[in-house]
């Protein structure tokens, strides 16, 4: 019986340590827990998976290619701001074969993608404590007929004060010659499913003539914000590619935003941002 009871009561003391080192150190335990996960996939993909990516992603995400309510310089001013960001693989893509981190492609790594970089950029020069949420709705630019709305009721709950759009890369020229209204009557649609105040709307990176005019019509017709990133990626500057940096060789990645490419649309939204917010 003795040794039973020192048994047990090594057994709660070890019990007691681990509750207090992980009420302690909670935020460091969920991000290594968080950063396992996500290694364990990244091999998965790599190893196991190596076709189809983006349907392999789609799988081990939970609420597939969006992320949580993030926080930066959460303690750090009184103030808060809410953002939340509507995009495509350019403000957020999750992990693969490629790549270990999850952030806009193709961002060398998370802090270097143009949200981060944008959203930083705020909160230093507005002294706001940020909080953001980026969903990729890929699937609404590809299948704007059929997109299932509740996919945004985060959206409604986090409650922004400044919601952005940044999609359209993937609208097909097919789509948009043969289904241009609807495509224009879906996104504003879009938006006032949403419901936020003050909306920012991106011409996509690619430049195409009629989907630029169809999306700049959605823009007027809703009353937001217009941001031009359309001659980033039109080849002015070829810096604005990934393929300038040499980090990748699938030709779909190397075509969109590098570091260079990133920190320029950031720089663009920040012109709009930087009048709105006070």
């Amino acid at each position: 019986m003795l040794k039973i009871s020192y048994i047990l009561n090594i057994l709660f003391i070890i019990i007691f340590i681990v509750y207090f080192l992980l009420r302690v150190f909670k935020a460091q335990f969920k991000i290594a827990v968080l950063r396992v996960r996500d290694r364990v996939v990244y091999y998965v993909n790599k190893y196991l998976l190596p076709n189809n990516i983006e349907k392999n992603i789609a799988v081990f995400n939970s609420k597939p290619y969006q992320t949580d309510i993030n926080h930066i310089n959460k303690y750090k001013y009184e103030r808060t701001l809410k953002i939340a960001i509507l995009g495509n693989s350019l403000s957020f893509h999750g992990i693969n074969a490629l790549w270990d981190h999850k952030s806009g492609m193709a961002a060398s790594n998370i802090e270097k993608d143009y949200v981060h970089i944008l959203l930083n950029k705020i909160s230093e020069t507005k002294q706001y404590s940020i909080a953001f949420l980026v969903i990729n709705i890929a699937d609404f630019e590809r299948g704007f007929n059929n997109f299932n709305y509740k996919r945004l009721e985060n959206i409604k709950e986090f409650d922004p004060d400044i919601l952005i759009f940044q999609i359209g890369e993937n609208v097909t020229f097919e789509d948009i010659k043969e289904k241009g209204e609807q495509f224009k009557q879906k996104y504003i649609d879009l938006i006032k499913y949403c419901n936020v105040e003050k909306t920012i709307i991106c011409l996509p990176f690619w430049p195409q003539k009629e989907k630029l005019n169809q999306i700049t019509e959605v823009a007027i017709t809703t009353e937001s914000y217009l941001v031009d990133l359309s001659h980033l990626g039109s080849g002015i500057e070829p810096l604005n590619f990934a393929k300038s940096e040499n980090k990748y060789k699938n030709s779909g990645v190397t075509a969109h935003p590098g570091d260079f490419g990133m920190n320029s649309i950031a720089n663009m939204l920040y012109i709009t941002l930087n009048k709105i917010i006070k």
